[in-house]
């Protein structure tokens, strides 16, 4: 059963893709493969790798450190921050053996890795501030937006002993999701460029459709989710880069949206005024305008989850729930929800952190391809934020209960895995 939640206008700045990723933002373990054992003639294979289950949190000096979803085992990678020196969005590599993080020192921006296997660090020197970090998949390098002197760029970087850096296109707004590969990158550049492109400084493009209002494509197990304009109206797609896309729905207003990696189910808002034409006769179901539903990607059924609008929302890694960010009761709190089973359960009311608040939040759907607040195992989430008086990283359990407090601090993610 759905909560039936107060109407509110959300900010555009939240749920309307024109502001994207377009400017600065305001603020700036050693795991194993265990050995298998076969019994004669059976196929070797390989035994799972060991979870990391991890936090890596700015805490309150400013410096980069993981511990575990207790607050415990906590390792500092970084103990330099200061007055001239900071750290911005440590963000987790895929295999979660590796952490990068964006560096200011005395005028000078740089993303730093930190390999946490070999225990050694490598760095790249960027142009301007490296605002968005996201990690291939296959966790061997990484794509960043900077400002510089010519504008946006989306530049790729390596590390390792011979840390490289190359800039691949200039744009803005600048969206881009990795192939499940690495291979390839799709992306939307000033809402007018939807393009598919070796993940390559100088390759060719391919136009993928002409975009309609949304913020950012998706790449999944499924193919790429985008939104493309037919006939003057937006439609909801998924295909592979070459093949025909199977339209989902046709949306009313400027639409956002997110996808678990196996492309299953899509969870999307539009959003707009309400104009009273009718969707009933329409062969492409048409998305309600102001309210957040899931389709199912293979029945193409539709769920409502909520009676209107939220200000994000985020699959966990098996993409079987939903976790909601909505207004909270109290001057200037939110509160997060999570959505399975066809029921929403309110979890916690809070004031988030100034960063998470200005610069991720108007930019969740790309977030969201890149970061994770869920733990690798669905069971619990990672917040940084006010809880009553008191603020810092916090772990809460989904299934209930008040959060833990676990570090001082302003920024966190879970490992991937």
């Amino acid at each position: 059963m759905k909560r039936r939640h107060r109407m509110v206008l959300v900010s555009a700045a939240v749920l309307l893709p024109a502001t994207a990723c377009d400017s600065t933002p305001a603020e700036p373990s050693t795991t194993g493969v265990a050995s298998a054992t076969t019994a004669p003639g059976a196929v070797a294979t390989a035994a799972p790798e060991a979870a990391v289950d991890r936090l890596v949190v700015l805490d309150a000096s400013g410096n980069v450190a993981t511990m575990d979803r207790a607050g415990g085992n906590v390792i500092t990678l970084t103990d330099d921050a200061g007055r001239d020196l900071g750290y911005f969005q440590p963000s987790w590599s895929p295999d979660a053996k590796s952490i990068v993080a964006s560096r200011l020192a005395s005028g000078s921006f740089s993303l730093v890795e930190f390999d946490l296997e070999a225990d050694t660090q490598s760095e790249v020197a960027t142009e301007g501030n490296a605002f968005y970090v996201h990690w291939s998949p296959t966790s061997d390098r990484l794509a960043y937006l900077s400002n510089g002197a010519a504008g946006m760029g989306l530049t790729i970087a390596e590390f390792g002993e011979a840390p490289n850096s190359e800039l691949v296109d200039h744009g803005q707004p600048f969206y881009f999701t990795w192939s499940p590969d690495g291979e390839k990158l799709a992306t939307l550049i000033g809402q007018s460029r939807l393009e598919v492109r070796d993940a390559l400084p100088g390759s060719d493009t391919s136009d993928i459709a002409e975009p309609g209002a949304f913020q950012n494509p998706a790449w999944t197990d499924a193919g790429i989710f985008y939104m493309k304009r037919t006939g003057g109206a937006d439609e909801l797609v998924v295909g592979e880069p070459g093949v025909t896309a199977t339209v989902l729905a046709r949306s009313p207003g400027p639409a956002i949206f997110t996808v678990p990696a196996s492309g299953s189910r899509v969870a999307i808002q539009a959003s707009g005024e309400i104009d009273g034409v009718s969707a009933a006769l329409q062969s492409i179901p048409q998305l309600p305008l102001n309210r957040l539903v899931v389709i199912d990607t293979t029945t193409g059924e539709m769920t409502e989850v909520t009676d209107s609008p939220v200000v994000a929302f985020f699959w966990d890694p098996a993409g079987e729930q939903l976790l909601v960010l909505d207004l909270g009761d109290g001057a200037h709190t939110l509160r997060w929800s999570v959505w399975a089973s066809g029921a929403l359960r309110e979890l916690v009311e809070f004031l988030p952190a100034q960063i998470f608040l200005q610069s991720y939040l108007p930019f969740f759907g790309q977030y969201a391809l890149s970061t994770t607040m869920w733990s690798p195992d669905g069971t619990a989430i990672a917040f940084a934020g006010l809880v009553g008086t008191e603020g810092g990283v916090y772990v809460q359990d989904v299934a209930g209960g008040d959060p833990v407090k676990v570090a001082d601090g302003s920024w966190v993610t879970w490992s991937p895995r």
